[in-house]
């Protein structure tokens, strides 16, 4: 109830704000079951233009400093988010994930882990492509283009969803998984190309 109530006023707002613009989002919207959203990450404010542009719910993996503040923590664990260590391997970011998939929700997650501003294959990391693995979930690819600044035009491009592990077979190691991180970042800046 919390969630749709603070994505009702959030939307408001961010149509208020901003000229947001989504593009092939019925993939994602007349979807069911689970699925993992990747997109890449420009600002903060990403998680809240990628929640009101969907009909279904996201639990987004945040990073462990936004959940410190022990009122904030509460609201983002009650809007579904949850923390993770971006220094070391968070066993407890996994065991969420994995929870929220096989609940058939949708996760949502950053896979360069930060903020950038241009494509580098070498900011993918092995942990999005296992958690698909593990819970054999789909990936749809998102891309966001624009600036977020008073009446700004913001552009949210969604992929098709993909089975990145359709074509392995056998025992899949890290060098696999990071390999396959790479393909789910290129889809990702592939939807951006000439836009």
């Amino acid at each position: 109830m919390l969630y749709k109530v603070a994505v009702f006023i959030l939307r408001i707002l961010v149509f208020l704000i901003f000229n947001l613009k989504t593009h092939n989002s019925e993939v994602f919207n007349n979807s069911n079951g689970r699925y993992i959203i990747c997109s890449n990450h420009i600002s903060m404010i990403d998680p809240v233009t990628l929640a009101v542009s969907s009909k279904r719910k996201i639990c987004f993996m945040g990073k462990k400093e936004l959940f410190e503040n022990k009122f904030l923590g509460y609201i983002f664990g009650k809007l579904g988010a949850f923390p993770v260590d971006r220094t070391g391997v968070s066993l407890s970011a996994i065991k969420n994930s994995l929870a929220v998939l096989n609940r058939d929700e949708i996760l949502g997650i950053f896979p360069e882990g930060t903020r950038v501003k241009e494509y580098n294959e070498d900011n993918a990391k092995p942990g999005i492509s296992m958690i698909a693995k593990k819970a054999n979930s789909k990936v749809i690819p998102v891309y966001i283009k624009g600036q977020y600044k008073f009446r700004g035009r913001i552009d949210i491009y969604f992929g098709q969803e993909k089975d990145y592990f359709e074509n392995y077979t056998g025992k899949i190691n890290t060098e696999k998984y990071t390999e396959v991180g790479k393909e789910i970042l290129k889809d990702i800046y592939s939807l951006g190309k000439d836009r």
